[in-house]
């Protein structure tokens, strides 16, 4: 007669390797799909800086040279440093994270004057939009 103590079927071998396989796979998709989410949603925030900072320019191009505007923007965007420029070829703000190296790190609202005077703004600090001469002019208060 035969011992079968310690004895493991080719059979059970083959369910626990495939069981692995498949766990493996599934939880590489979830990690995946966690990271889009998360870039989606850096992106997102991106964009509303964008919709904001063009938003009060337009509101002080629209109103006048008499106007002026201050607002806050976020000091980061998802615990990324971000920085703010201004395409006068297409007329758009621009915002950037450069830490992400995406497709979706830069993100752009249109305006609609072309005279816009952008430089080196520090998101963390206060922002005055205002009527500079014939430009707009957007800078840290």
């Amino acid at each position: 007669m035969m011992d079968r103590r310690g004895f493991f079927s080719i059979d059970a071998l083959f369910a626990v390797t495939l069981l692995l396989m498949v766990s493996g796979a599934l939880l590489n998709v979830y990690e995946g799909r966690d990271q889009a989410a998360a870039w989606i949603g850096t992106s997102n925030e991106a964009k509303m800086v964008c919709e904001k900072l063009a938003a009060a320019i337009n509101t002080v191009y629209a109103t006048g040279p008499a106007s002026e505007l201050y607002l806050d923007l976020p000091a980061t965007i998802d615990n990324y440093a971000y920085t703010i420029s201004y395409d006068s070829t297409h007329r758009q703000i621009i915002a950037e994270v450069p830490e992400l190296d995406i497709a979706g790190s830069t993100s752009k609202a249109s305006v609609a004057c072309k005279n816009i005077l952008l430089e080196n703004l520090d998101p963390s600090k206060q922002i005055r939009v205002r009527w500079s001469g014939g430009n707009i002019e957007v800078m840290n208060a």
